[in-house]
C-alpha cells in the first residue's frame, strides 16, 4: 500500500526530498527520542542540506503530521492482516490479539512515543490525517472479538468488546513506552508478562452477564 499524504508536493524533486526526510526521521528515532534529534542530523541522513530542509519545513515539528500519516498507513495494514487470521474461539482471539498488540507497539516504540506525546501537546496533529479513521480501527479490532458473540455474555457485547480493546491497548502502551513511570510501575510484571496476563483478566469480563 503506497503511502499517501495531504501534504504531497507537486514537484517530483520535492516529493523525493520529503520522503527522504521522513525516512531519515524513522532512522533517527531508532536510537533517539524525537526531542533529541537535530535538523542537522535529519538533513545528513536524508542526504540534503539544512537549507533544503528549511525551504520545505518551518521546523522539526513540521514533520510530525507526515509521520502520523505514515503510521496511519502501517496501522491499516496491520488491521487488514489481523482480519485475515483464523481464531477458533473467544479465548484464542483475546490471547492472540494481546500478542499482536504488544508486538505492534514494541516494533514501533519510538514512533509511538513521539506521536503519543506530541498529540497531547499539539492536538491539531490528530486532525492532520484525513484518510485513516482511528475510531474505525478500534471498531475493527473489537469486531475480531464480536465474531464470537455467542460466547460473550455481557448485556451489550459491542460496548464490552470495545472496553476490552481499550484496556488492552492502554495497558500495553503504558508498559511498553513508559515502563519505569506511573502507572506502569503499579505492577512489577514486564510488558511481556502483562501480555499473557491480560487475557486472563479480560476474558472473564466478557463472560459476566451483568456487564
Amino acid at each position: 500500500m503506497p503511502s499517501r499524504n495531504v501534504f504531497k508536493p507537486k514537484q517530483q524533486r520535492s516529493q523525493d526530498t520529503q520522503r527522504k526526510l521522513i525516512e531519515a526521521l524513522h532512522l533517527c528515532l531508532q536510537d533517539k527520542f524525537f526531542e533529541h534529534i537535530s535538523i542537522k542530523e535529519l538533513a545528513e541522513h536524508a542526504g540534503v542540506s539544512v537549507g533544503t530542509f528549511y525551504r520545505r519545513f518551518k521546523d522539526k515539528e513540521s514533520l510530525l503530521p507526515l509521520l502520523y500519516q505514515d503510521f496511519g498507513d502501517e496501522l491499516l495494514l496491520w488491521v487488514d492482516r489481523l482480519e485475515l487470521n483464523q481464531y477458533h474461539c473467544l479465548k484464542e482471539a483475546i490471547e492472540q490479539l494481546a500478542v499482536e498488540v504488544y508486538g505492534f507497539i514494541s516494533a514501533r516504540k519510538s514512533v509511538f512515543r513521539t506521536l503519543h506525546l506530541n498529540s497531547r501537546l499539539h492536538s491539531s496533529l490528530l486532525d492532520s490525517d484525513e484518510f485513516v479513521d482511528r475510531r474505525g480501527v478500534y471498531r475493527r479490532l473489537a469486531n475480531l472479538l464480536l465474531n464470537f458473540q455467542a460466547e460473550i455474555k455481557a448485556a451489550e457485547p459491542s460496548k464490552a468488546a470495545e472496553m476490552v480493546i481499550f484496556m488492552m491497548i492502554t495497558s500495553l502502551l503504558d508498559k511498553v513506552l513508559y515502563p519505569s513511570l506511573t502507572p506502569a510501575i503499579a505492577t512489577s510484571a514486564s510488558a511481556e508478562e502483562l501480555t499473557f496476563e491480560l487475557p486472563k483478566i479480560l476474558l472473564p469480563y466478557l463472560s459476566l452477564e451483568s456487564v
